[in-house]
């Protein structure tokens, strides 16, 4: 198998293998936003190829969070995608391997997923990835109408600045560009709230979603979100503000694996919301 990397010409070659892999074809539009113009860094993409075939595709996105009180920059195993025709020949464990080396020579030390069950068989076996504590997902449903009182916004300003959480809460440190980035700059609609800290609410199906919040408009969160029942992955330090916004645990849990690239320890418990995620 041939490893190439990607650029602009192969957005065509991309959203096909996607459109194979998981049956809707993103725009080529979408696929600029989400691998090229993130803030932090434009993702990391590998393609594979054979017989002038792209039969795979693996991509890290990058983000900053705190670990351990200090900042720094994570990256995001995202987009993973093997040709049916083309599975349990390697594809998927070569193309990640060389991205894991990329990501020795750019430094960057910690990786982070949420794994398909697939991928994560691999990722764990394979690949030496850990099993970090799950992400809960809770839920809120709207009962009844309430007036938002967090300003709703087509953009968010300079003020919302990087929140660095005291001690050792392992977090992504969102600052305006990149959520701007994220959210406001992105294919999918989300309402933007802002306020003392600010809040991003969008839908999945026929479920909203608490994609990320900081602050006081996570009460107004839920009521400004499209559908009656919400969503989130409250990070465990928040969680009795969620219950005082009525938002309560479900049973469900989504899988957190990592990576230390450079030997040292994991975080014990770093946290990603739902809006940190590429398929929300």
């Amino acid at each position: 198998m041939r490893v190439a990397d990607y650029g602009p010409s192969r957005r065509a070659d991309v959203a096909d293998l996607t459109a194979r892999v998981w049956g809707t074809r993103p725009t080529e539009a979408e696929l600029e936003w989400f691998f090229e113009r993130n803030p932090v860094r434009p993702a990391s993409v590998l393609l594979g190829e054979e017989d002038g075939r792209l039969v795979g595709s693996v991509a890290i996105s990058f983000q900053r969070m705190a670990v351990a009180g200090h900042e720094q920059v994570v990256g995001t195993a995202v987009r993973l995608a093997t040709d049916p025709a083309y599975r349990g020949r390697g594809v998927f464990s070569e193309l990640q391997r060389a991205n894991e080396a990329r990501m020795r020579e750019l430094g960057v030390s910690l990786l982070l997923t949420v794994p398909t069950p697939a991928s994560a068989r691999i990722l764990t076996g394979e690949l030496g990835w850990t099993a970090l504590p799950p992400l809960r997902v809770w839920a809120r449903l709207r009962v009844l109408p309430a007036r938002v009182r967090a300003r709703v916004v087509a953009r968010f300003d300079e003020k919302v600045t990087l929140s660095h959480v005291v001690g050792s809460n392992e977090r992504v440190l969102r600052d305006a560009a990149w959520l701007n980035w994220r959210f406001a700059e992105a294919p999918h609609s989300y309402t933007l709230l802002a306020g003392e800290g600010y809040a991003v609410v969008g839908t999945r199906g026929r479920v909203g979603v608490l994609a990320a919040a900081e602050g006081e408009p996570l009460g107004d969160a839920a009521v400004a979100a499209p559908r009656p029942l919400v969503v989130a992955a409250p990070p465990p330090w928040e969680r009795a503000r969620y219950l005082r916004a009525g938002f309560v645990p479900t049973p469900r849990s989504l899988t957190l694996l990592g990576s230390s690239l450079d030997g040292s320890a994991l975080p014990e418990r770093p946290h990603l919301e739902l809006g940190d995620l590429d398929f929300l």
